[in-house]
């Protein structure tokens, strides 16, 4: 009997120890449509914004990851960056095309150095979200994310649904 309460209390303090481990959806969230707030809070995470615009799901894209998404402003150089004090991997981003064929580029820093840059383009007549799975960036470590979306005449695209998971733990040395 003891050994089985050892187990069960063992068990229950891995559980919560990996509760906190995981993977987020940032759907940004929270604000209403329109110019996107210079920053602002979601699952942890410290989001700023130059340029970007919040659109609901009917006017722009079909809410993948909840009522609304974010796109840079027309025709200026628009950046989202997402970032948090402890370490993180980018798994992921939902990225729709509205016209052309516009490119998402995404840059992971740690600290002050550039890690890697994964560069994604919709296709024009894929209707919808595409999801993107992380290339140079996979696996990454990484405290922030920096997220360039084209909106100019060459092409229009609606971001929402990036994936960001807790980096793994790494060992200690002496």
């Amino acid at each position: 009997m003891r050994l089985l309460l050892q187990g069960g209390i063992l068990g229950l303090c891995l559980c919560a120890g990996m509760a906190g481990v995981g993977q987020v959806s940032i759907g940004f969230e929270g604000p209403g449509e329109g110019p996107a707030p210079q920053e602002m809070q979601e699952d942890g995470y410290r989001i700023a914004t130059r340029n970007a615009m919040i659109s609901t799901a009917e006017k722009s894209g079909d809410g993948t990851d909840g009522p609304t998404e974010i796109e840079g402003a027309m025709g200026q150089r628009s950046g989202i960056a997402i970032l948090r004090d402890a370490p993180f991997t980018f798994v992921s981003l939902d990225w729709q095309s509205e016209r052309g064929a516009p490119e998402v580029r995404v840059e992971g820093y740690l600290g002050d150095l550039l890690v890697a840059g994964d560069r994604f383009v919709a296709a024009p007549a894929q209707p919808g979200f595409t999801r993107f799975e992380a290339g140079a960036l996979s696996g990454q470590v990484i405290d922030r994310l920096i997220l360039y979306p084209q909106r100019d005449g060459a092409g229009m695209g609606a971001l929402d649904r990036v994936i960001l998971e807790d980096a793994p733990e790494m060992p200690e040395t002496s």
